[in-house]
């Protein structure tokens, strides 16, 4: 689970075609650095749900490589720097367990990455 961090200050400063953008250009980013197989989805808001099929215990470092090429992306909207970052919630899908309960741990351990501070991420 990954959250764009202050994304509601873009929207109050930028406004919001300006975080619209941010949104798609971070999906963009993002899925340019993914496997086929791997999936990126809005969750809502500015909050996606990115499935790493096969990847224990790599998530993290997939993970890790787009916190970092966020945070250095600068062009975002209208050519005006802005610094962009996220916070997620890292979950391993156990067997057995309903998709819901994984995706609960992974939404815990992101809130837990946003109380300490942001721009970065923890496994549940």
């Amino acid at each position: 689970m990954i959250d764009i961090d202050n994304f509601k200050r873009i929207n109050d400063t930028r406004g919001h075609a300006a975080g619209d953008i941010v949104l798609r250009r971070f999906a963009e980013l993002a899925r340019g650095h993914l496997r086929v197989d791997d999936v990126l989805a809005r969750w809502g808001g500015e909050e996606f749900l990115l499935v790493l099929p096969a990847t224990i215990p790599e998530a993290g470092m997939v993970v890790e490589h787009l916190r970092v090429l966020i945070s250095q992306h600068r062009d975002w909207h209208d050519h005006t720097p802005l610094q962009v970052t996220f916070s997620a919630g890292i979950a391993n899908h156990e067997p057995g367990e309903c998709m819901e309960k994984t995706i609960e741990r992974a939404d815990a351990a992101l809130y837990q990455a946003k109380v300490s501070g942001r721009d970065r991420w923890l496994t549940a």
